[in-house]
């Protein structure tokens, strides 16, 4: 060979050799496995139904998943930041189905491999082992109409008997025990969490972690694979068992913490005082002694620290002798305080960014408050007149027509269009000595108003059922309504559809057959905020009537993935 020759070919040989080792070049080969994918039940049996993918690869790759049900085939695409070596959660498969998935990996070039053989996942659904769970029935579906994403909602049980009769082993049947349940907008069951203890509200962070409050005064959030990410407690709880977590020096925590748009959160806390001749029974106000009285603190927590760093105290604004029908039930002395009184019980907290106020439902008072955060004072008063003292001007006065007042309410909540929306569970609508209305007259409903706080005026703008037709339900505690912010639809949950026979007592300490000894189930629903077409519907039974399962309250989530993770989803032929 002339050098010519042999120098020109070494410059061709240097140049493919160049070509071959650039990065771009490596990057362009196809990817491969280099370790095959495994799919199996997520590690945390609180959340079983999820299922784990692992699989590792020799570079950075999207993960797409085939997946096919008895009746569906998709694809799941999960870009490069999920690493399969860590494991790829597979949530929103639906439970006690066989789910056949083949996974296909892409690297930045658009080279593909795919593994050859089917991978099979049957997420199940979760079975305590002290019950076998609800019958949760779909019975309405209306996939297009309704807010997008999946409903979440909170389960727990009863026994039907009333409180001061439980025994020892059937309150350990309901405290210890309580569940979190997502169903898609087919009405299918996609996650399950098993506590175990008795769940309250439930609310998810920006992040798509679940915060949710138990029990026994304790608030976890968890992500959805079932983790505890935090804890925290009320440090002064007399039935307290773990010290785990964020400490708060409070007697209680109770029913929902809410949270800040500062990270920190606003929680209610019940506090107890001796008050000298008080209501011993509150249908006999001539009943009379000193007795421990429970009443409601507002407190905002440092989310950190556990500080409290802004309190507001019922006990400084309404006077203590202004009571509700229920203010001498047992409900804090079967909650680890003997012969404690349930004055105010409050049972919803939020803040209102627009003016940095604070909004509160006292069940115990009928009423709903909200409060100015920097001076304290109480900006106006949602509720029946009457027995406010210096608060009566801040009264709100109804206009319009039809107008209910709630009662016995639950959770309200400030809509994205400017509105109250607050679930009315309509339990007696009166105030000792008032004669109350009877059960099988009584209704609950979701409800929204308009308060105009420059005229001091309030109007009814919507409502589920303005009386008790057979489509009503009578709840007759917790439960939620809100208005849901994309499609301006209405969820409601009734927590305790009972039932409504003739004779029905009320009266807790009384021998007619009281409300909680009666059957009832659960029901969910979504409607359509101008025509009120039910598109929604979830009924939650025991179908032997042994069981009372109740639905605490729920909310509409848009992903079960955190904002920004979820995977792409396209449906196949």
């Amino acid at each position: 060979m002339r050098p010519r020759s042999m120098f020109r070919s070494a410059r061709l040989l240097v140049a493919a050799c160049a070509a071959l080792c650039l990065p771009g070049a490596l990057e362009a080969a196809a990817p491969t496995f280099t370790k095959r994918p495994t799919l199996g039940p997520n590690a945390n049996l609180r959340a079983p139904m999820v299922g784990m993918l692992r699989f590792a690869s020799d570079q950075p790759v999207t993960t797409v998943l085939s997946v096919s049900d008895r009746s569906r085939r998709w694809e799941m695409e999960f870009d490069p930041s999920w690493d399969p070596s860590k494991g790829i959660p597979l949530l929103g498969l639906e439970a006690d189905v066989r789910h056949e998935i083949f996974v296909t990996i892409r690297n930045a070039a658009g080279e593909t491999a795919r593994f050859p053989n089917k991978l099979v996942f049957v997420p199940q659904p979760m079975a305590s082992a002290a019950y076998a769970g609800p019958r949760i029935r779909v019975t309405k579906t209306s996939a297009g109409r309704t807010e997008p994403g999946y409903t979440l909602f909170v389960l727990r049980r009863a026994v039907p008997i009333r409180p001061p009769h439980r025994s020892a082993g059937q309150f350990n049947f309901m405290r210890q025990w309580g569940a979190l349940v997502v169903v898609d907008d087919h009405g299918r069951i996609v996650w399950r969490y098993e506590s175990e203890s008795r769940i309250a509200g439930v609310d998810q962070f920006a992040d798509g972690n679940i915060l949710f409050h138990r029990a026994d005064s304790r608030t976890l959030e968890i992500d959805l694979l079932g983790n505890v990410v935090n804890q925290w407690y009320a440090a002064r709880n007399p039935e307290l068992t773990s010290s785990n977590g964020v400490g708060i020096d409070v007697q209680t925590l109770h029913h929902q913490p809410h949270e800040m748009p500062n990270g920190n959160f606003l929680a209610l806390t019940a506090n107890a005082r001796l008050v000298k001749d008080y209501y011993d029974d509150s249908f006999d106000l001539s009943k009379r002694r000193d007795r421990m009285v429970m009443g409601d603190d507002i407190v905002e927590i440092d989310r950190k620290t556990g500080a409290v760093l802004w309190r507001w105290s019922a006990w400084d604004h309404i006077d203590p002798f202004r009571i509700g029908y229920e203010t001498t039930n047992a409900y804090w002395p079967t909650r680890g305080f003997p012969d404690h009184a349930d004055w105010t019980h409050g049972n919803g907290v939020s803040y209102d960014p627009s003016d940095d106020s604070v909004l509160v439902s006292f069940r115990g008072q009928e009423a709903i408050l909200k409060i100015d955060r920097k001076s304290r004072e109480v900006k106006w008063i949602l509720g029946r007149p009457g027995g406010w003292g210096k608060l009566e001007s801040k009264v709100l006065r109804p206009v319009g027509q039809p107008f209910l007042w709630p009662s016995h309410q639950h959770n309200p909540h400030i809509s994205a269009f400017g509105t109250i929306v607050v679930y009315d569970n309509g339990f007696l609508r009166a105030r000792p000595p008032e004669p109350w209305m009877v059960p099988e007259k009584s209704f609950s409903r979701g409800v929204e108003y308009k308060v105009d706080e420059k005229n001091m005026t309030i109007r009814q703008v919507w409502s589920s059922h303005d009386g008790p037709d057979p489509d009503s339900c009578f709840s007759w505690a917790m439960s939620d309504a809100q208005r849901l912010p994309k499609t301006g639809n209405i969820f409601i949950v009734d927590a305790i559809c009972a039932d409504r026979e003739r004779g029905l007592g009320v009266d807790e300490s009384a021998s007619d057959k009281y409300l909680s000894e009666v059957p009832s189930y659960g029901r969910i629903r979504e409607y359509d905020y101008a025509t009120k077409d039910v598109l929604f519907e979830v009924i939650v039974e025991d179908p032997n009537e042994l069981t009372a399962y109740e639905v605490f309250g729920g909310l509409r989530i848009p992903s079960l993935y955190p904002p920004g993770r979820a995977p792409k989803i396209r449906s196949l032929p």
